[in-house]
C-alpha cells in the first residue's frame, strides 16, 4: 500500500448497517450488486456456470433436507454486526413469526460458493462470520478444486475447527446432526468436471 492509500485508509468513515439499509430502501444500489463489509461497501462478483450450476444444486438440497425446520435465504443479506451486511450465496435461518421486518443476524448455517472470491471467502468473510458469531457453521464450496472447506464453532472470534472434504464424502451440519447427505449432490469434481 502506497502512502496516499494508507492516508485515505486511516480516514475512511464507515458506513453502518443502518445507513446502508436506508441507501438500500431509498433504492440508491437498485442497479448494483454491493454489499456491506466491515463498514465498506464491495461490488459482488458475478456468477458464471459452475457457480449457478452448483448454488442450484445446493439450493435444491438445502430445501430438501431442511425446509421444514428453516428458512433457506439464497444470496439475501444477513446482519453480522453494526457494520456489516454480507449476502452469503446462502443462509439458513431459524423460521420467522414476523416475515420481512429485518434481516436476520443469526443463522443455523452459511454458505458461499466460490471461485473468484475464494481468497476473499476465507481471509474476509470466515472471520468476520466467527467474530460475529453468525452461524456454528461456514461451508465455502470451493468450485474449481471440487472441495468443501467446513469451518465449525466460532469462540472468540475464531473458528475452533476446520476441515475439507470432498466429492465421495458426507456431512452432518451442526445444527443438524440427523441429517446426513452426500457431497456429491452439488461438489462438481476438480475444474469443474
Amino acid at each position: 500500500m502506497n502512502e496516499v492509500d494508507a492516508s485515505l485508509n486511516a480516514r475512511l468513515r464507515p458506513l453502518s448497517v443502518d445507513e446502508y439499509m436506508t441507501l438500500v430502501n431509498l433504492g440508491v444500489f437498485d442497479n448494483e450488486r454491493v454489499e456491506l463489509i466491515r463498514g465498506r461497501l464491495v461490488r459482488m462478483a458475478p456468477q458464471g456456470p459452475e457457480h449457478a450450476w452448483t448454488s442450484g444444486s445446493i439450493n435444491n438440497m438445502l430445501v430438501q433436507y431442511f425446509g421444514r425446520w428453516a428458512t433457506v435465504r439464497p444470496a439475501a443479506p444477513v446482519k453480522a454486526g453494526d457494520f456489516s451486511m454480507p449476502e452469503p450465496d446462502f443462509a439458513l435461518v431459524p423460521h420467522t413469526s414476523s416475515p420481512g421486518k429485518q434481516h436476520p443476524s443469526k443463522a443455523f448455517l452459511l454458505v458461499e460458493v466460490a471461485r473468484s472470491s475464494l481468497a476473499d471467502d476465507r481471509r474476509i468473510k470466515a472471520p468476520l462470520y466467527a467474530e460475529e458469531a453468525v452461524a456454528p457453521e461456514y461451508w465455502i464450496v470451493n468450485v474449481d478444486e471440487g472441495v468443501l472447506e467446513v469451518y465449525r464453532h466460532p469462540k472468540n472470534g475464531e473458528w475452533t475447527e476446520h476441515f475439507t472434504l470432498g466429492r465421495q464424502d458426507t456431512i452432518r451440519p451442526v445444527a443438524f446432526p440427523d441429517v446426513e447427505f452426500p457431497l456429491a449432490s452439488f461438489l462438481l469434481g476438480p475444474s469443474g468436471h
